[in-house]
């Protein structure tokens, strides 16, 4: 069969081939250009020793970054192509060379990557990864051929299912296993069975578990029965699997468009990385304003969470303390008193052992803490918590408050998320418009007040500083110079004006004290303890 190729691919290919070596395209753009999409990575694989492919590519731009891994990176036209020579396994830099394109397509391990392209060889599958893929357009009625063929597919297999009544399945995620062989007598006679053993695929890279679970997230695939065993045979792997990749691939699982389906779905495999969430699968919080148990709640959470990293992995975390927490009152209700702070416990200990970025640390353990807090909803008090965490920590913390109350019912538009759209635009319109929320954005100085003489001090003009702000908050509209002087002079006639009167009361009572001094009155005091 025949894939069309982007300019650039086809390019590389013909400067090695020109050169005198075999190249192919491999891996994940074969399987998305098969399945119709637009594919943004092309690595391609070569007979090809490394300074071989350094010298073919001598007049291009080349990245030697990746060179420890056996990658050599190619700019073609302005498209970054990864080339690497026939590889057999990669262990952090520690790379082992193959002689064979099959060897190198075999350690990637599912079939449906394990397929090579070249528009002089056509198609290589040696392990059946086209049949694990759902079916091409030729397989389609003749009617819709065109359509998927110009890339007019919806994003929902079900959609199509329906639009269309033709019926494609998922493309099943399927491992790829060595051949094994053993004799077994049956009913008095000898025979030889033979089964493909799948757990080397797991055991040789045990963060492919989690990349099995990931293409589910990210796209319409299953993994394959036969594969999800192999799975679950081989989870106690998890220990001795590179913590930067588990790390990537749980990334990519919680950013993934399927990412609730797949945690919730996945549980019993994903708790053998995440022990820490076993109490909360199937946990009931009987509460009125829960529906669901605790683990349903956080991945329908994680999906429902805008796609950004901090936000997906502080909704994953952010109620594993409750079943630490939970107390049922006499009436029968669950309450989770300082589950907050529990859980910020709980995901700081996952983030420490999988190596999670610093900055990310941080940002993850402030918003699980916080994740219940109040917003306001007035705008006054919108923008002194907005003046108190900073834009970006607010966002982030009313998106994770919808995602945490959309999660909570049946029904995910409650007056909850109302509520907090409406502080999410409220706060829109401020940051767009320039209203002031933090002292520093008024329309004078503390140095302006001291110069005009309202003030006398640093102490008065802060106090006054503090005043003029408190005004400016509730009304916008008054954060400009002319204004501000105009209120800062009452304020200043207004504090005289009091000052006058208390020195007036105090010089009246010092007059009578005086007077019935004179009088020979007994002056009356505080009679001392």
């Amino acid at each position: 069969m025949m894939i069309i190729l982007p300019e650039q691919v086809t390019q590389a290919i013909g400067v090695l081939e020109n050169a005198g070596y075999d190249a192919y395209v491999v891996g994940d753009c074969v399987r998305e250009l098969l399945l119709g999409n637009n594919p943004q990575d092309y690595d391609i694989v070569t007979n090809a020793g490394i300074n071989d492919i350094l010298f073919a590519f001598r007049e291009y731009r080349i990245s030697d970054e990746r060179m420890k891994r056996g990658e050599v990176l190619v700019t073609v036209v302005g498209m970054i192509i990864q080339v690497s020579p026939y590889r057999r396994e990669v262990v952090g830099n520690r790379v082992m060379y193959a002689e064979d394109l099959e060897t190198d397509l075999f350690r990637r391990g599912f079939t449906m990557n394990a397929m090579a392209y070249s528009p002089r060889t056509g198609l290589i599958d040696p392990f059946g990864g086209r049949a694990s893929l759902r079916p091409d357009p030729a397989a389609v009625a003749e009617e819709e051929r065109e359509e998927i063929q110009e890339g007019l597919v919806p994003d929902s297999l079900d959609e199509f299912n329906r639009r269309t009544g033709v019926v494609r399945l998922p493309a099943r995620v399927v491992a790829i296993g060595e051949m094994q062989s053993r004799t077994v007598k049956e009913n008095g006679k000898q025979t030889t069975e033979s089964w493909y053993d799948m757990s080397r695929c797991f055991t040789s890279d045990p963060s492919r578990i989690l990349e099995a679970m990931r293409y589910c997230s990210e796209g319409e695939y299953v993994i394959e029965e036969k594969t999800a065993d192999a799975i679950r045979a081989n989870v106690s792997c998890f220990e001795y699997a590179e913590k930067d990749k588990l790390f990537n691939e749980l990334s990519r699982i919680v950013m993934g468009k399927y990412a609730a389906r797949v945690l919730e779905q996945y549980a019993d495999i994903l708790k053998s990385l995440l022990p820490e969430i076993e109490p909360c699968i199937g946990f009931e919080q009987h509460s009125v304003h829960h529906d669901f148990t605790v683990w349903t709640h956080i991945c329908k959470s994680v999906g429902y969470a805008v796609p950004e990293l901090s936000v997906r992995f502080a909704m994953l975390f952010h109620d594993l303390g409750k079943p630490d927490c939970c107390s049922i009152d006499s009436h029968g209700h669950g309450h989770f008193k300082g589950h907050g702070e529990r859980s910020r416990l709980l995901a700081e200990r996952i983030m420490r052992r999988l190596e999670f970025p610093a900055a990310l640390s941080g940002e993850v353990s402030w918003l699980v803490f916080y994740h219940d807090k109040e917003i306001p909803e007035e705008r006054a008090g919108l923008k002194r918590l907005l003046d108190a965490l900073g834009a970006e920590d607010l966002r982030k913390l009313i998106q994770c408050e919808i995602a945490d109350a959309r999660a909570k019912k049946m029904d995910t538009e409650t007056t909850d998320v109302q509520r907090l759209r409406a502080a999410s635009t409220a706060l829109k319109e401020i940051l767009d418009t320039g209203e002031c929320y933090n002292i520093r954005q008024l329309a004078i100085t503390p140095r302006e007040l001291m110069e005009r003489r309202l003030v006398n001090s640093e102490q008065e003009a802060e106090q006054l500083m503090n005043a003029l702000f408190e005004m400016v908050l509730d009304k916008p509209s008054f954060n400009n110079k002319l204004m501000l002087i105009d209120m800062a002079e009452k304020s200043k006639q207004r504090l005289e004006e009091i000052m006058a009167e208390r020195e007036r009361i105090a010089a009246g009572k010092r007059a009578a004290k005086a007077l019935n001094h004179r009088r020979g009155e007994p002056v009356f005091t505080r009679k001392k303890k």
